[in-house]
This record gives C-alpha cells, sequence and structure tokens, in this order.
C-alpha cells in the first residue's frame, strides 16, 4: 500500500471512530431515557444491548441508522419551526437528515471493522 492510501485510511478509521462515539452516544440516551421512563433497568439494559446487536446485523442496521438520521431531520425541522419560517424547515430538515446520515453510516462502518 502507497504512504498517502495508508495515511488516507488512518485518518478514515479516526473520522470513524470518532463518529461511532455520537452513535453510542444517541445510544445510551435512548436506553437510559427508556429504562428510566419505563421505571425498569432490564428495559434499559435489554434496549442497551439489541442496539448492540443489532449494528452487527447489516439490514437491522442500516434502518436503524436511518431512523436516527431521521430524528436529526427532526431537530433540523423544529430549529426551523422556531425561526417560523417554512424555508428554514425545510432546508434544516435535509441539511439534519444528510448529516445525520453521514455520521451514522460512518459509525456504523467503524461497528463493523471492529465488531
Amino acid at each position: 500500500m502507497e504512504h498517502s492510501s495508508v495515511r488516507a485510511s488512518i485518518s478514515n478509521a479516526r473520522f470513524n471512530e470518532n463518529n461511532s462515539n455520537i452513535l453510542f452516544a444517541e445510544i445510551t440516551l435512548i436506553s437510559l431515557f427508556l429504562g428510566v421512563s419505563m421505571q425498569s433497568w432490564w428495559w434499559g439494559g435489554g434496549v442497551y444491548i439489541s442496539f448492540i446487536v443489532a449494528l452487527q446485523i447489516q439490514p437491522i442496521a442500516i434502518f436503524i441508522m436511518v431512523a436516527l438520521s431521521l430524528a436529526w431531520g427532526w431537530v433540523g425541522y423544529s430549529v426551523g419551526a422556531i425561526v417560523d419560517s417554512v424555508g428554514a424547515m425545510v432546508v434544516l430538515t435535509f441539511i439534519g437528515f444528510f448529516i445525520g446520515l453521514g455520521v451514522h453510516m460512518s459509525a456504523l462502518e467503524w461497528t463493523q471493522d471492529v465488531g
């Protein structure tokens, strides 16, 4: 492998690893929220473990990445709604979704590389 290819591969792996931190923070927050709202450690732990297992099953993992990215789009939409602008709602929805999708797909690549 050429030196620049090695450097690019290392940079990509670091980028993916950093994005995996975001993904695991989301999974942790979802698990905590469900565990607290259901008042059950079983729910929180079960959801967390289910997410971790699901990340190793490609079709389910892609579905989860899209669903989490839609949540980012919803955040963009909400910010646009606060500004009270239809244009802002549409633009921020798409920006949130596509940034989220990029982050989630690179995080998924990292989880599947190490898993």
